[in-house]
């Protein structure tokens, strides 16, 4: 087994650490250590503060290599801490944590480092997700479909086939893309809307049909 450790320890970190019992109990894969965080002053009353074993200089202390993984909601932050974590440590490992029931093609979708996928999503063909992206629950995403870098599809959000979505980007719950579709870095996509058109970089988009309505 592999010693694991969640960064973060709010309630997507709960969760997180909830989708590592499941795979558990599939196949005993990973040793929970605990939860790290960036500052342990910080914690707030509904953090995990039982089971936080320390800051990131808890991987000084450490031999072997540490899976971990990014209990973290939002985009620019997973990049961040995932940039920070990997140029500070040589003895991080980032495996992908996918639930059991995720339904995939394992022989041609892409699957990068950091990744997280949960419970109920359906990937169908060549669709490929880039490093520390997340899909939040029952996500679905179409053939050829590009999830960019630290990119978050919040919970039944619907990426149709031939969509790219960029960089550090957030699409609400509940949220569609129709194909062939693409939306730029850093932008957000509110929850409930339907994206209809190509949305550039730093937009907030909201409503059916979505409009921009804002820069990040």
């Amino acid at each position: 087994m592999k010693k694991i450790v969640i960064i973060g320890a709010g309630g997507f970190a709960r969760e997180l650490k909830m989708l590592i019992d499941i795979i558990n109990k599939e196949k005993k894969q990973y040793d929970f250590a605990g939860y790290l965080v960036s500052d342990i002053n910080k914690l707030i009353e509904t953090d995990s503060k039982d089971e936080v074993i320390g800051d990131f200089s808890w991987f000084n202390d450490q031999d072997e290599k540490i899976a971990t993984a990014l209990g973290i909601g939002h985009p620019k932050a997973r990049l961040n801490i995932a940039n920070t974590l990997s140029n500070s440590f040589d003895n991080i490992d980032f495996p992908p944590i996918i639930h059991p029931n995720v339904i995939y093609d394992s022989s041609t979708c892409l699957i990068e480092k950091g990744v997280i996928v949960c419970a109920s999503t359906i990937l169908t063909v060549n669709v490929k997700l880039e490093k520390f992206s997340m899909l939040n629950l029952a996500c679905t995403v179409g053939h050829e479909a590009i999830i960019g870098a630290g990119s978050v599809l919040n919970p039944t959000v619907n990426v149709s086939g031939g969509v790219k979505i960029g960089e550090s980007v957030l699409i609400g719950t509940g949220a569609q893309v129709l194909q062939y579709l693409s939306i730029g870095d850093n932008s957000t996509v509110g929850a409930g809307a339907c994206v209809t058109k190509n949305l550039p970089n730093n937009v907030i988009a909201v409503g059916i049909p979505a409009k921009v309505i804002n820069y990040n």
